[in-house]
């Protein structure tokens, strides 16, 4: 009977891709909050984008159920696309019957809602055709890369004031003083970009530009040069990219029902159809699980080559980088931190609002110091340094653990972690178990089931509660008259002394508030979780570039605006893009 519902299954999947789907006309009105781009040149001379788009739908539109991205040329591949509406991956991706050179991105059950919000994300490898001789003669053993993202059209897009950032990043063997970027074109930031360097994992040249004051629907020219030695030969293009083709063409809509009118006559090979559908269902589904699992994965390769021995003295926070935990749980651990050390104050639990103490105490590591500078920032700003933040901590960590062995380190501090629990669930009165709690706290959060080990922990006794928790909570510290200069007011003592003496709390509520410290951090400070990360990965452990595909991602319908497209420089790649339909 399994077997009869698993061919079902299939004869149902070759019935979508049979039946073509009509679309009424819709009304597209959207603001794109914030936009971020990143362009890889690889050294095989093809380019990788990255695109981070925040999009809030009007009230009064219909729901955005297409996406579509112009690319800088007809030389892609669709099966090397991965994208995710709000982490969730999109399987339906096809070539825009729209834009030129561009791709749709089928929303479907994900589509955005009148007056929500939604964050799309796309990584496109292995496009080429993007690089030509540099066109100064002072500079003939360069290469000419000019670029201008994608954007949509002004009927559908409203927005004024994009959090916008892009970003170019130079093949590996760039020298520092090798690289030459370009003054952006139509670009209402400064010329000259905000932030340039190396990145972690290759130690490439980057140049970056941002500013809160672009929008979505404008064309923004951006380039840079390098040397010709870092590419193979023979991969310049002599004129600019053409714009007026599709860079993978849908299927005839007749194709599918001819091969099914096929297999009805040779029943013999319906069976070996049927497996070959199977085969790629099970590589989609493969793909699809290791594509996600491989971006939460932000540790260089060379970071995972075992060597000899242990490395002690990591702080909790760096054991969790080495473990690979979630970053909103790593940024939880650096709050609670600089809580205790009196650092900040959290002002507002949900949207998390922190306040930092002037001066800064002593004593505070270089992570914690990065954290409170960028917690005070708004928008795209305070996202951008807090991925800055964990890339610099995962090359420390990197550099750190060279010549150790990361497998006996990670179990080594597994240990902490157990032996931690041990003290705290052994303790024999509520007011030990809440000292040896907050002494062991960011170790016991290193375990993956921390959350619900802490509310059967703290389930039926009271909690006494640390020193530090006022300045957590805004409603304990209204509670117990405190205020933001002054948390936790001091109490007379019969013998005329002066200590501070907290009352207990119910130990469900506790647990409850250390449980939701983590989604506060990820609702209110980085977004989605695996756009996030995924946005470190791309610098400390990028995905290979590799000159074939795998077979994956489903065909479907797509959807947005016409539009023309046309560079003003030889060589120029430059990208056409419409919004959803």
């Amino acid at each position: 009977m399994k077997k009869f519902y698993n061919v079902l299954f299939f004869l149902a999947l070759i019935g979508m891709f049979a039946f073509p789907v009509s679309v009424a006309a819709q009304t597209y009105r959207f603001n794109v909050d914030v936009m971020e781009v990143e362009a890889y040149i690889e050294d095989d001379g093809t380019l990788s984008l990255w695109y981070y788009l925040q999009f809030t739908n009007s009230n009064s539109a219909d729901p955005i159920d297409f996406i579509d991205i112009g690319m800088p040329s007809s030389a892609y591949n669709l099966n090397a696309i991965q994208a995710e509406i709000d982490g969730k991956t999109i399987s339906k991706i096809e070539s825009s019957p729209y834009v030129p050179n561009g791709f749709a991105l089928a929303l479907e059950n994900d589509a955005i809602p009148p007056g929500q919000t939604g964050v799309v994300t796309a990584w496109i490898s292995g496009i080429s055709n993007v690089l030509s001789q540099y066109d100064s003669g002072d500079r003939e053993d360069y290469v000419n890369f000019q670029f201008t993202p994608t954007w949509f059209d002004p009927g559908f897009d409203r927005s004024t004031n994009t959090e916008y950032r892009m970003t170019i990043i130079l093949p590996p063997g760039v020298g520092d003083d090798e690289g030459v970027y370009y003054t952006p074109q139509g670009w209402p930031g400064p010329d000259t970009p905000d932030d340039t360097g190396r990145t972690a994992a290759e130690e490439r040249v980057y140049y970056s530009w941002y500013t809160d004051n672009a929008d979505a629907h404008t064309k923004y020219l951006f380039g840079a040069a390098f040397p010709d030695r870092l590419i193979p030969e023979g991969l310049l293009i002599t004129v600019p990219p053409q714009t007026t083709t599709p860079g993978i063409v849908s299927q005839p809509k007749g194709f599918f029902p001819s091969l099914l009118a096929f297999l009805s006559e040779n029943c013999c090979c319906f069976g070996v159809f049927a497996f070959f559908i199977a085969l790629i269902s099970f590589v989609i589904y493969q793909a699809t699980v290791g594509a996600k699992k491989r971006k939460m994965a932000y540790l260089p390769p060379k970071m995972k080559i075992e060597g000899n021995g242990i490395k002690r003295g990591l702080t909790a926070v760096e054991a969790a980088i080495l473990m690979e935990q979630p970053m909103d749980k790593v940024f939880t651990m650096i709050l609670f931190g600089v809580l205790k050390k009196e650092a900040a104050i959290v002002i507002e639990e949900e949207p998390l609002e922190v306040e930092v103490t002037k001066p800064l105490p002593e004593g505070l590591h270089p992570y914690e110091i990065d954290f409170l500078e960028a917690i005070t920032l708004t928008g795209a700003k305070r996202r951008t340094a807090m991925q800055n933040l964990m890339v610099t901590l995962v090359n420390s960590i990197s550099q750190k653990m060279k010549g150790f062995s990361r497998k006996e380190t990670i179990a080594y501090y597994e240990d902490i972690m157990r032996r931690a629990w041990k003290m705290v669930e052994e303790s024999d009165t509520p007011e030990v178990k809440s000292e040896r709690y907050d002494q062991t706290m960011e170790w016991t959060m290193l375990d993956d089931q921390y959350q619900e080990r802490t509310q059967r922990t703290f389930r039926s006794d009271p909690v006494f509660v640390p020193i530090w928790w006022p300045r957590y909570s805004p409603s304990y510290r209204r509670s117990i008259g405190g205020t933001v200069s002054n948390p936790v007011p001091a109490q007379t003592t019969s013998s005329g002394g002066s200590k501070v003496s907290l009352p207990n709390i119910p130990g469900s509520n506790f647990a409850a508030n250390v449980i939701n410290s983590t989604a506060a951090m990820s609702a209110g400070v980085i977004g989605n979780l695996t756009s996030f990360t995924n946005g470190i990965t791309t610098r400390t452990n990028p995905i290979p570039v590799s000159s074939s595909s795998g077979s994956r991602g489903f065909r479907g319908g797509g959807g947005g605006s016409s539009c023309a497209c046309a560079c003003a420089c030889a060589g120029c790649a430059c990208a056409c893009a419409g919004g959803g339909r």
